[in-house]
């Protein structure tokens, strides 16, 4: 499907920045990227949309359902293509994203919420440690 049938299908009316800004984590989905390394892959493919449409456009994108925001640290935010759930491993030293699923995890939540009679919408779980990767672990 093509970034115009998928902003007309999300209700939003096809513009340049939303065609830009959706090509840019369409080609980068194993990539969690900020609102900063969006504009700056902008102005890198020559394209001159400013900082302030990309916040914009970020925002109707994930109200549209299309981009799924993450917090993984409390000064940024970054983005990717919303996909099937899954859940996050960072790392603290290099700050390596790591996606994961558990079928295991997801019952155990599901357990709990029944347990306490609580009707379970959404979850994120983000955990935070050291990657395996070189100096990570060694410091």
């Amino acid at each position: 499907m093509s970034n115009n049938d998928t902003l007309k299908d999300a209700g939003l009316k096809v513009t340049h920045p939303r065609s830009e800004i959706l090509d840019i984590l369409q080609a980068n989905p194993e990539m969690h990227l900020s609102a900063d390394e969006i504009h700056n892959k902008l102005v890198d493919n020559k394209q001159s949309i400013g900082l302030a449409t990309v916040y914009r456009v970020l925002t109707q994108l994930e109200i549209a359902g299309l981009i799924q925001k993450n917090q993984f640290s409390d000064n940024q935010s970054s983005y990717e293509i919303k996909k099937q759930h899954h859940d996050h491993l960072i790392c603290t030293k290099c700050g390596k994203i790591i996606e994961f699923m558990n079928d295991d995890l997801e019952k155990l939540q599901e357990k709990i919420s029944d347990k306490y009679q609580f009707r379970l919408d959404s979850h994120v779980m983000t955990l935070f440690g050291v990657c395996k990767n070189g100096s990570c672990q060694n410091e």
